[in-house]
């Protein structure tokens, strides 16, 4: 009897506790590079020569910088909107977000290319939105600095957006 009750308590105090979500049969990741690989693994990888292809295609796609703000300004791919990875999930569906950018919302069944700065934050937000329900999600191998490496004619520029860049008088000087 007495054994009954421990057993009945524990899987009582088991039971709350999954309910309470202290105790969790879901997956936990050991490291920020376990949670890369997994979406790496898990995502469609788009190299820049890919990209370059894609761009000049007839495929509809949108094109996501999902750095932040400030490392966008200082160089993008032309034509990337930029949409942090930190507010990812709340505008990738936010009809508002997209009229302000004055292009129309991705749909699910649609090519999404994200890219940041090496790769990484990029298959992360690839995993996102695949979890997300969107379809056909690449992330750019190699971020922005392999685009800029094979590229650099199609980079753009926002140094003015940082408020503090101005042009350099003509001085004369060294």
């Amino acid at each position: 009897m007495k054994l009954k009750c421990i057993l009945l308590l524990v899987t009582g105090l088991v039971t709350g506790l999954i309910t309470m979500g202290l105790i969790s049969d879901k997956e936990h990741f050991v490291s920020t590079n376990e949670m890369v690989a997994i979406a790496e693994n898990e995502c469609q990888v788009l190299n820049a020569e890919g990209l370059a292809e894609l761009m000049m295609g007839e495929e509809v796609y949108t094109l996501i910088d999902v750095r932040q703000e400030i490392e966008h300004y200082y160089g993008y791919i032309p034509g990337s909107v930029m949409l942090p990875r930190g507010s990812l999930e709340f505008n990738i569906e936010n009809k508002e977000f997209w009229e302000n950018e004055g292009i129309y919302m991705p749909l699910k069944e649609e090519a999404i290319v994200v890219y940041c700065k090496k790769g990484n934050r990029g298959a992360l937000a690839a995993h996102t939105l695949k979890h997300m329900g969107y379809k056909k999600v690449y992330y750019l191998e190699g971020g922005f600095k392999q685009w800029e490496l094979s590229y650099p004619d199609y980079v753009e520029k926002n140094l003015q957006a940082l408020g503090g860049a101005h042009e350099e008088e003509d001085t004369g000087g060294c």
